[in-house]
């Protein structure tokens, strides 16, 4: 059975999960699960104690993920799809899934070409799969992997992680260097950075 704390007087159920491989214990926040204790074989009572104190952090964490935009819940609670960062009354054929993919694949690979004249880099392919938590990525090889789900983000939005994965084909790494190729394209990444927190990559 779940454990609790209480904040703000809201109950805060946790699950524990104990691997004695671990060394220190770790709080995180699963799309699934909830909270998740992982716990390093310490007692209840010291585990809970831990909990107590973090539990300030644990509310506002789940106050905040239960704000960003959801696109399944938008579509189950208002009936409509979330496109390009608006809300959209429009008539979904199949899965939403599938509508999300379709609209994906036809948006993107025109501004991977845009982009990659603009940059003077080549992506070796453009793939598209579903994630949980990713909206891209660049490969050894570079190629270039994006979130089915990608068209639901603002364009701006849509934009900069173009421009952030084929910065990766220079630099393969988020060092310096990387942060100041992509500011270089898109000076204003960091505000599409805040906005991105506002949206979840699931369906």
């Amino acid at each position: 059975m779940d454990s609790f704390v209480i904040y703000n007087n809201t109950k805060l159920p946790y699950c524990v999960i104990t691997n004695k491989r671990l060394k220190n214990l770790y709080i995180t926040i699963d799309p699934f699960l909830g909270v998740v204790v992982k716990n390093p074989n310490y007692s209840a009572k010291k585990v809970h104690s831990i909990v107590e104190q973090k539990a300030k952090w644990i509310y506002e964490k789940l106050q905040f993920l239960s704000q960003k935009n959801s696109i399944q819940k938008i579509y189950e609670e208002e009936n409509k799809v979330l496109l390009f960062g608006e809300k959209k009354a429009l008539h979904v054929k199949g899965s939403l899934a599938n509508f999300y993919k379709e609209k994906t694949k036809e948006f993107i690979p025109p501004l991977v070409e845009k982009y990659s004249l603009i940059m003077n880099v080549e992506p070796t392919n453009i793939k598209f799969r579903k994630s949980k938590r990713r909206w891209g990525s660049c490969s050894h090889i570079n190629e270039l992997s994006f979130n089915t789900s990608l068209v639901q983000l603002p364009p701006q939005c849509i934009e900069y992680i173009i421009v952030h994965e084929l910065s990766h084909i220079q630099h393969k790494h988020h060092q310096k260097d990387f942060w100041l190729h992509v500011k270089e394209f898109m000076p204003n990444f960091k505000e599409h950075e805040k906005t991105l927190k506002r949206y979840s990559p699931q369906i």
